[in-house]
């Protein structure tokens, strides 16, 4: 900052790029992969000022050239709170400036919800977390479908939590579109979203660049250059070297000073920068700005609280200072070096916007866009300048830069921003502000913003009357991402809420928190506190109701807890007979009791279930979905033939609403549902789909202790079933609940061929956390078979015995086919005799026979007819065995359908070798292709409709045709009817 601007710069984009020609080449690959349809991500990772925002340049200009359209944000730390900022910067001048009938293209199918995320009006809907990341994905989908598109992102350590999520969201479906991502970050800064920042950041997809110092060399030429002399001392540049560590931006910086103060080059005046070191920047903005007036300085500290792209209007109207003296003082700080033009976001301006007063006819940008935009040319500069503005003054500013950007935008989240650094002040305007920018986080599937801005409401403070108010909306905003948080709220609420009935309302949502994390004792005091006090209370139905959802929530919470599952057995009494009411609350606690009967083998449990379910009181929600998961998990272990047209229709509605959760919690309960009727592929596609949301989640800091590992314990059964046993023994690693996934881990065990006594002690410890957690029921925790199994190979036959005879007693208890007919399998393996052996097969197979258990009956037809070729039944064995490995096959139980195979070898048979080709050779997903584009949908209806990308309905649709030997869309119904 010089009131005597030096000599100008020469053009830096060559100098920009020394010692850059590997980064620059992996760039220009990426964008040439995204022209050939193969998205690429890399990320430029290295400290401030190493020469990142130069190669985002390099790839940006790059991208442009090749036809690509480019898609640019920089994120900064005044907006971290702002949801979806950086999308908003990446995807808003893209609807802006299109056409209607291009814009109409854009928001085409389920990308019309990204609308209602980028530009959410003040009575907006709440969009699912779900439904905003798909929208948005579609929309680039949408934008790439005539171009490639390159995303180019700056400063992402400063990016906010959702666009971070939708980043995390494209990464995975990246390769499939014509995207390239490009994204820049520090490797010393990670502001306050670090894990979530980090899982992206080492996301596979990524290919990471992390640019080196300069060399000194290239040091001496980079001088050179910027200083416009032919050449520098040896040992200036060796001082500029030491100080500035090879950094270009502190280089020319540096180069910069020289030029202001005409400072000669030579040995003997290298001492000028020995004393700068890590901290050139910062130091040699302090002393330009020393050197500047008062107005300059008041200028500079405004441009740096409102941040980049700053209205020129807006920099003056906070420094104090008159159109004419704020162009003097861009010339004073140094214009264009220090500062320089901005850009406008969003493209379109708001119509506030549009009719505030401007600086002058000379401020405007000349391009339509509206008023003239200022930043800093770094964010190390502006981060200089900000932090030497005392604190006082920093909060003052910001609290008067709210007040300017309410007057221009109205936007709440942006003037929020600025509150978050005002200094309380007991001002209930800017409570009601902070609440107006939290429900705008909320509408748009960002809860954890909504709750940074409520948190800071809380701190204004609040009036009297709405400060339990408040707390509730904090407590709802944050249970999904800092559950602890949310819980301390509610404590806080529930202490000082007037009337039970509220209490009860606070204490349930205290409750729902508590089955996220490992339950408290105080949890469960707080639910029974507020259950006693509801009693004492006549609130009529209402109340009643209450009751029984703080009921239920007790349950759900001690469902995750050991110590409240050994309090359970002297609680149902008094919960059955709660139950008995009507009322949605009732129906509630009907689920929560009957997945509570089915964990102990208690044969009503499914009759409660669909009592549950009956009368839709229970309506698809938030707060709802536990109870809904749970009793369809009932219904399922129960083999009610209605559970899965059920849980179909339940995943169409978290579609629809776009959940996270609601979507996670039901997908893993299909998988489960899939699993069972050996629906093997599509049983994968379930379990991945809810273990990406459940990631999501936990990128997000969510702390689940059940859904995680249920939905990998189905995905790794899956996956043993079809004989994939390194991924299943991945998907199993890792921490876990030993009921959970300890059966799996032993049949892995089992299925590599480990010794059996290994194999009998992994599955005897299931039993053992089984039992602890009072789960009886072998449709459940299926333990007992397979610890039979190892125990006879182990020579521990009567102890294999003891153990199979429980199950069966425990099987026909709960009535269920499966668990009889697994049993009825394993008592035939330990049978002494022949006979015996076969009559039992013949009773586990007619069992099986009602059952929805496909696999099960499968493998006890392969049994039956290896006993029965054992007995000399040939013929008949040849039959059963021709069943079984007609089901194998077409559930894709590769292990077993070998198995038969060989056993009908061994009967004298020649077995088919699976399709090849025709319809039997497709598998489930590309079959559910098939018959959507015989149907007449297009590749990207399909895609939308089964949640893939248009490229991978391209891949399927090539391995149909070429399975079923035809070459057109035309011939698809044709060739599927055989």
């Amino acid at each position: 900052m010089s009131a005597e601007p030096g000599p100008p710069a020469p053009p830096a984009d060559d100098a920009a790029l020394l010692e850059r020609g590997h980064e620059a080449a992996v760039l220009d690959g990426a964008l040439a992969a995204s022209v050939r349809g193969e998205g690429t991500a890399v990320l430029l990772e290295g400290v401030a000022g190493i020469g990142k925002s130069a190669l985002l340049a390099h790839v940006r200009e790059r991208g442009r050239a090749a036809g690509a359209r480019v898609l640019t944000a920089r994120a900064t730390e005044l907006e971290t709170a702002f949801a979806f900022g950086v999308v908003r910067q990446l995807f808003e001048p893209l609807l802006a400036g299109a056409s209607p009938e291009r814009r109409a293209a854009l928001l085409a199918g389920p990308a019309l919800t990204a609308a209602a995320v980028l530009e959410p009006g003040p009575d907006a809907a709440v969009i699912g977390d779900f439904a905003a990341l798909n929208s948005l994905l579609w929309l680039a989908v949408n934008a790439a479908e005539d171009a490639p598109l390159l995303l180019a992102v700056d400063d992402l350590h400063w990016c906010d939590p959702p666009s971070l999520r939708w980043l995390a969201f494209l990464l995975p479906r990246l390769a499939e579109l014509p995207v390239a991502l490009v994204a820049a970050a520090r490797s010393d800064e990670t502001g306050d979203t670090g894990p979530l920042l980090n899982q992206v950041a080492t996301d596979p997809a990524f290919t990471v660049l992390r640019p080196r110092p300069l060399g000194r060399p290239a040091a001496g030429l980079f001088l050179a250059r910027a200083l416009a002399r032919g050449e520098v001392d040896p040992a200036f540049v060796r001082a500029c070297h030491d100080a500035t560590a090879g950094n270009p931006l502190l280089l020319r910086e540096l180069a910069r000073a020289v030029r202001e103060q005409d400072l000669p080059t030579d040995a003997a005046h290298a001492g000028y920068v020995v004393d700068l070191g890590p901290h050139a920047v910062a130091r040699l903005v302090e002393r330009r700005r020393n050197r500047l007036g008062p107005r300059a300085q008041r200028f500079a500290a405004a441009l740096a609280v409102l941040g980049d792209d700053a209205p020129l209007a807006d920099v003056a109207a906070l420094a104090g200072i008159g159109p004419d003296a704020a162009l003097r003082c861009l010339e004073e700080i140094g214009y264009p070096g220090t500062v320089r033009d901005g850009e406008a976001r969003g493209g379109e301006l708001s119509a506030r916007e549009r009719s505030a007063g401007e600086l002058s006819a000379r401020d405007d940008s000349g391009d339509g866009r509206g008023p003239r935009r200022v930043r800093y040319v770094h964010p190390l500069i502006r981060a200089a300048v900000y932090t030497a503005v005392p604190a006082a003054e920093r909060a003052r500013l910001h609290r008067r830069a709210a007040g300017l950007v309410e007057a221009r935008t109205g936007d709440p989240a942006r003037i929020a921003a600025h509150l978050l650094h005002a200094a309380p002040a007991g001002d209930p305007h800017t409570v009601e502000l902070l609440r107006r920018a939290a429900d705008r986080s909320t509408a748009v599937g960002a809860p954890a913003e909504a709750a940074v801005f409520l948190h800071r409401a809380l701190e204004e403070p609040p009036p009297a009357a709405e400060r339990v108010p408040l707390l509730l909306e904090l407590a709802e905003a944050a249970i999904t991402e800092d559950i602890a948080g949310a819980a301390g709220h509610l404590r806080t609420a529930l202490r000082t809420a007037s009337g039970p009935v509220e209490r009860a309302r606070i204490a349930a949502l205290l409750g729902e928190a508590a089955t996220y994390v490992q339950p408290t004792a105080q949890a469960m005091a707080d639910l029974e506190e507020a259950v006693a006090a509801l009693e004492r209370e006549d609130g009529g139905v209402p109340a009643q109701d209450l009751r029984c959802r703080l009921a239920a929530t007790m349950l759900f919470t001690a469902f995750a807890s050991r110590a409240g599952r050994a309090e359970l057995p002297e609680r149902m009494p008094a919960l059955r007979r709660l139950a008995e009411r009507e009322g949605p609350g009732a129906r509630m606690l009907d689920c929560a009791i009957a997945y509570q009967d089915a964990m102990t083998g208690r044969p009503d449990a499914a009759e409660r279930a669909r009592r549950a379910l009956s009368g839709g009181l229970l309506e698809t929600s938030e707060h709802t979905v536990t109870a809904l998961a749970l009793a369809l998990a009932v219904l399922l272990l129960a083999e009610d033939p209605g559970a899965m047209p059920r849980l179909d229709a339940l995943m169409a509605d978290a579609r629809r609403r776009g959940s996270l959760r609601i979507l996670a919690s039901v997908s893993t309960v299909r998988a489960r549902g899939r699993l069972q009727a050996g629906q093997l592929a599509e049983a994968e596609t379930d379990a991945r789909e809810g273990l990406d949301a459940a990631r999501i989640y936990e990128r997000a800091g969510l702390r689940t202790t059940v859904l995680g590992p249920v939905v990998r314990a189905a995905l790794g059964d899956t996956l043993l079933l079809r004989g994939e046993f390194d991924e299943a023994a991945r998907v199993l690693r890792g921490e876990g609940p030993t009921h959970l996934l300890g059966g799996p881990r032993a049949r892995l065990r089992l299925a590599r061929g480990d010794a059996p006594a290994l194999v009998a002690r992994d599955a005897l410890e299931v039993g053992r956390a089984a039992r602890e957690l009072g789960v009886l029921n072998p449709a459940v925790v299926q333990w007992r078979v397979l610890a039979a199994s190892a125990l006879h190979a182990d020579g521990r036959t009567e102890q294999a015995r003891d153990l199979v005879a429980e199950e069966l007693e425990l099987a026909r208890e709960w009535g269920a086919p499966a668990p009889v007919g697994r049993a009825l399998r394993a008592l035939a393996a330990l049978a002494p005799e022949r006979n015996g052996a076969l009559e039992l097969l013949r009773e586990s197979v007619a069992v099986l026979s009602g059952s929805t258990a496909r696999l099960d009956r499968a493998a006890a037809q392969a049994d039956l007819g290896t006993a029965l070729q054992a007995a000399g039944l040939g013929a008949e064995a040849r039959s059963v065995l021709r069943s079984a490995l007609d089901t194998a096959d077409g559930c894709g139980a590769r292990p077993l359908a070998e198995r038969v195979r060989a056993a009908l070898r061994a009967a004298g048979a020649r077995p088919r070798r699976s399709a090849l080709s025709g319809p039997g050779a497709l598998t489930p997903s590309e079959l559910r292709v098939a018959e959507l584009a015989a149907a007449g949908a297009t590749n990207r209806v399909v895609a939308q409709q089964l949640f893939i990308t248009p490229k991978t309905v391209e891949v399927h649709l090539s391995r149909i045709y070429r399975k079923l030997g035809i070459s057109a869309r035309a011939q698809l119904a044709d060739a599927l009817r055989g």
